[in-house]
C-alpha cells in the first residue's frame, strides 16, 4: 500500500463515544484526504474499545494499536509514532476536534517552508457541549515566539504538524515526562536547531471540562521545570535562563495566584473572541 502524506497520530483513553466519535469524524471530513490514522488505544471502557472499533471499520486508513496492559499516555505516543508511514505527523486528541481545513494549511504551509520542521495553530476552547467558551492563539514564529515561551507552551500539542524525519532520527517524546512530555519534545528539538512556527488560521476546537484555570498544578509546573533545565538553550541563553527561573517562581508561587493569572489569561481570550 502506497504510503500516505500525513500520519495522523492519536492517543485515546476512555473517551466517551459522543467525544470519541466527533473527534475521529473531524478527520475523516477533511478537506485534505491524503492521510491514515494510527489510534494508539490505551482505553479500559468497552464503551470507548467498541466505538473505536466501529469507526475503524469504516474506513481501511484507519489502524488501532492496542496493548494487553495499559502502555500511559507518553508510551502510546511513541507506539502511534513508530508506526507512522507519512512524511507529516500530525497530533490528535480523542476528545478535541480537527476543523475541515485543518490538514490542508498545514500540508501547503509544510510543503512552501522547507525550513519549518513543526508546525502548530490557534485553536477555540469549547465545553464539554461543545460550546466554544474561549480562543487562544500563538506567536507565529522568530523572536516574538521565543519570547512567548518563557512563560508558556510555544505550540498548542493537538493542532501540531511536523515532519516524519524527526522521528526517524530517533527523536521521541520522554516517556519520564509524563506531565509535559509535549513542552519537553518542542524545547528538545528547538536546542537541536529545528524550526518552530505557528499558523494564524484556527485549526482545532480544544475540549476543556470545568475550569481552565484549574489545569496547571503544581506538579505539572515541576515537570515544566525540569523540561526547560534539561533543554537549556545555548543559542538563546538569556531566554532559557528567564523560563528556568520562570517555571521554578511557578512552583513556589500560591495556587490561588496562579489560578488568577490563567483566569485573567482566560477573560482577555474571551473577550477577544467578542471582538
Amino acid at each position: 500500500m502506497e504510503a500516505p502524506l500525513v500520519s495522523v497520530v492519536m492517543a485515546t483513553f476512555n473517551e466517551s463515544a459522543e467525544y470519541i466519535t466527533a473527534s475521529i469524524e473531524s478527520i475523516l471530513n477533511q478537506n485534505y484526504q491524503n492521510w491514515e490514522l494510527i489510534i494508539a488505544d490505551d482505553s479500559t471502557r468497552l464503551e470507548t474499545v467498541s466505538v473505536i472499533d466501529s469507526l475503524a471499520g469504516r474506513d481501511n486508513r484507519i489502524f488501532v494499536l492496542r496493548h494487553s496492559e495499559r502502555m500511559g499516555f507518553v508510551c502510546a505516543l511513541n507506539e502511534g509514532l513508530k508506526r507512522a508511514r507519512g512524511k507529516y505527523i500530525a497530533r490528535m486528541d480523542g476528545d478535541d476536534i480537527s476543523l475541515p481545513d485543518r490538514f490542508q494549511r498545514e500540508v501547503d504551509y509544510l510543503e512552501r517552508h522547507e525550513e519549518v520542521s513543526v508546525l502548530g495553530g490557534a485553536m477555540n476552547i469549547i465545553n464539554k457541549k461543545g460550546k466554544i467558551v474561549s480562543y487562544r492563539n500563538y506567536p507565529q514564529k522568530g523572536m516574538k515566539l521565543l519570547l512567548w515561551s518563557i512563560l508558556r507552551n510555544p505550540l498548542a500539542h493537538p493542532t501540531v504538524m511536523f515532519r516524519s524525519a524527526i522521528v526517524q532520527s530517533g527523536m521521541y517524546y520522554d516517556v519520564k515526562q509524563k506531565k509535559a512530555e509535549d513542552i519537553e519534545f518542542w524545547l528538545r528539538l528547538q536546542k537541536n536547531g529545528y524550526q518552530i512556527e505557528n499558523l494564524p488560521n484556527t485549526i482545532l476546537n480544544y475540549r476543556v471540562e470545568g475550569d481552565l484555570s484549574l489545569k496547571r498544578n503544581k506538579e505539572q509546573w515541576k515537570y515544566n521545570f525540569i523540561a526547560r533545565k534539561k533543554n537549556f538553550n545555548w543559542n538563546h541563553p538569556l531566554c532559557s535562563s528567564l523560563s528556568i527561573i520562570v517555571s521554578f517562581l511557578f512552583i513556589l508561587a500560591p495556587s490561588s495566584i496562579i489560578k488568577r493569572i490563567y483566569r485573567q489569561e482566560n477573560s482577555k481570550a474571551i473577550n477577544e473572541l467578542k471582538l
